[in-house]
């Protein structure tokens, strides 16, 4: 989509502090960070959420979320996807947080 500020970061038009890239996904810092550790990882093709992403999608989040938690060593984290009108941006993304106890509310 044109005007999706996610597509535009996939597509390298708007700036963004680039953690990771696959073929598929783009992960990097968000500019609000809610944890020591905030990164997400987004689809460089548009869908909206988890309604319209097939399986693959999630697969290969799971993978590299697990992939960045051994890079960067951490202790604990989370991994928290927002759907419908509870996203912000309405392109398929999934927050990673880490460095986060269990007592913390999401």
């Amino acid at each position: 989509m044109a005007d999706c500020i996610f597509c535009k970061i996939a597509r390298k038009e708007v700036p963004a502090e680039i953690e990771k890239e696959t073929d598929n996904l783009i992960i990097f810092k968000d500019v609000n960070p809610k944890a020591p550790v905030h990164l997400l990882l987004v689809t460089k093709k548009h869908f909206q959420d988890i309604t319209e992403a097939n399986d693959g999608v999630w697969d290969e989040i799971g993978r590299v979320a697990k992939e960045i938690a051994r890079e960067k060593n951490l202790k604990g984290f989370r991994l928290v996807h927002n759907a419908g009108e509870a996203a912000a941006v309405a392109h398929m993304h999934v927050h990673l947080l880490g460095e986060v106890s269990a007592e913390r509310e999401v």
